[in-house]
């Protein structure tokens, strides 16, 4: 008898003569049939081991072949499993609902490829597969399906993927039986099922993996923000997206670590943006200079979110940076449009109150005579009260930009010569040159003579304030891109501090000691009115550059 109770044969003893069996002889009998047992079973396991061991280790072989693809790998499995169970066909197939789709075949030729057929769940015994959810194994003469009638014998097992059934993988003949179906062949059957389980949700993984690295990359990619990740451990950006180069050039390129980037942070927005990235234990948002090789600044925006590990300590940052360099800009230029906008309201108030009786007064000095005043001073009081209406005018623009906007085809090299001349004695005093890089002689453009002509004049005599010692200012005209004309005025005076700079045209604010600043607001006006530019640049000891853009459409 086997350990199952299942009967092998028996084991006799013959003679020709009768004799009589002690309880000795019978129990020798007992241990001889028992050894005989034991031996088979022996015999049956090193043989069952083996089998296994050779099974698992092509099973191994199959599994662990990076040369071959998923599909690939089904199809020897199958051969395999075939081979193990000495069943002719084989079969996976995925599970939904109330059909099974064949992923993957084997028939008596060999594999069937791109096999697709599609079947009811009720049909080829796999409805016992989804309601057991357990292995299934039988004898049969009769199936359900025309198809698979006769069947001698039908093994299959149940495929989980992330502990829900996703379909089953079974083997099965219509010929003779050549061998049993052992308790060791169904746990290589579960093996099997448990590997492709495993492969299938491995493939899934990776698969939503690259989508979702497909979609970062490209929300990445496309954004004006640059994405970077920084490690405490590896302590270098281990992710910048490629806009990070955009919005910090060639200093992003030689930045290692983070000692390196702060060296390129503003000095004065240094100390306090290394302190906050100390302190940083929460996500956090803030606004901070870089400073380029070639003296520029940009303002970063950078939020930022510190990643914890289980102990509670920072060991990564993810970041988003963008260059508000521009909004910077804009906001400037909106606050000193909103203070613009209220001296323009005052000044439209003032030169009300003043050019009435200032028009009166000067109508009747000019009605009078000299005998009738008896004032030796008559002309020069005319001329002064024409300084007075000229401001008045000057001060109207403020008021309004459109103010005597009428405007003429004018060569701007004209205009330039005929303000060099107003300034021409003042200049000769104080030793001062003027050059001309003439690029665009004959440009002409659409503007108002008087006011471009009044910008150009303020200009020189800003210049030439800030060259006591003389000098040489250079001028250069020229086309940009295809819609501007600009006109570069170069100084060699005392230059502006940088933050200075930024409040160049700000009402009230001047460089000068008894300065208003509303000679440069009236600057920035006109040639806001001709829908131009007016930019500065500046270093101290060295000059002061002025670059006026004027659109060249009509």
């Amino acid at each position: 008898m086997t350990k199952k109770g299942n009967v092998l044969g028996s084991l006799c003893l013959l003679d020709y003569e009768p004799r009589t069996f002690t309880s000795r002889d019978r129990q020798i009998l007992i241990d001889l049939s028992q050894w005989i047992v034991t031996e088979i079973e022996l015999r049956t396991d090193l043989v069952t081991r083996t089998n296994n061991e050779r099974s698992i280790k092509t099973l191994y072989e199959v599994t662990s072949n990076k040369n071959l693809s998923f599909n690939e790998k089904l199809n020897l499995l199958l051969v395999v499993g075939s081979d193990r169970f000495q069943l002719t066909d084989g079969m996976v197939s995925e599970i939904e609902l109330e059909q099974c789709k064949v992923i993957a075949a084997k028939n008596e030729t060999g594999i069937v490829k791109n096999f697709s057929e599609v079947y009811r769940v009720e049909e080829y015994y796999t409805r016992q597969i989804v309601e057991s959810l357990k292995p299934v194994h039988f004898r049969t003469s009769y199936s359900q399906s025309c198809e698979y009638e006769h069947l001698s014998e039908y093994l299959a097992a149940p495929i989980f993927l992330n502990e829900t059934l996703y379909g089953s993988i079974c083997f099965c003949t219509k010929g003779s039986i050549k061998r049993r179906i052992s308790d060791s062949d169904i746990e290589f059957l579960q093996l099997i099922a448990q590997w492709i389980g495993n492969e299938i949700e491995r493939i899934q993984a990776e698969t939503s993996l690259q989508e979702s690295q497909e979609r970062f990359q490209q929300i990445a990619n496309n954004i004006n923000e640059a994405f970077w990740i920084y490690d405490f451990n590896e302590k270098k950006l281990v992710y910048k997206s490629p806009v990070w180069y955009e919005i910090v050039g060639k200093i992003g390129r030689e930045c290692r670590n983070l000692d390196e980037w702060y060296q390129v942070i503003h000095p004065d927005d240094r100390d306090w943006v290394i302190e906050t990235l100390r302190n940083l234990k929460t996500r956090a948002e803030f606004d901070y200079r870089l400073l380029y090789k070639n003296g520029q600044v940009h303002w970063i925006r950078n939020r930022i979110v510190p990643i914890l590990n289980e102990k509670g300590e920072k060991f990564r940052f993810v970041g988003v940076a963008e260059d508000i360099t521009e909004y910077k800009l804009n906001a400037d230029l909106f606050r000193k449009s909103d203070k613009l906008a209220a001296v323009g309201q005052l000044a439209a108030s003032i030169a009300h109150e003043v050019r009435n009786p200032l028009t009166s007064i000067k109508g009747f000095m000019q009605l009078g005579s000299y005998d009738t005043f008896n004032n030796p001073y008559h002309d020069l009081i005319i001329s002064e009260l024409n300084q007075i209406e000229e401001f008045v005018n000057e001060i109207l623009i403020l008021a309004n930009s459109h103010i005597e906007t009428v405007r003429e085809r004018k060569k701007v090299i004209d205009l330039i010569e005929q303000s060099m001349y107003l300034v021409s004695d003042i200049c000769e005093m104080q030793n001062i040159s003027f050059l001309i890089h003439h690029r665009e002689k004959d440009r002409s453009l659409w503007c108002n003579e008087n006011q471009l002509k009044q910008v150009f004049h303020h200009i020189f005599t800003n210049a030439i304030e800030a060259m006591p010692n003389g000098g040489t200012i250079e001028i250069e005209l020229g086309q940009e891109n295809k819609e501007f004309f600009y006109v570069t005025i170069q100084d060699q005076g005392i230059g502006i501090e940088k933050e200075r700079l930024a409040r160049l045209g700000e009402p009230f604010y001047s460089n000068k000691e008894k300065g208003s600043g509303l000679g440069l607001m009236i600057c920035y006006r006109i040639i806001e009115n001709h829908k131009g530019q007016i930019h500065f640049t500046s270093e101290l000891n060295k000059g002061t550059r002025v670059k006026l853009l004027l659109p060249l459409l009509d």
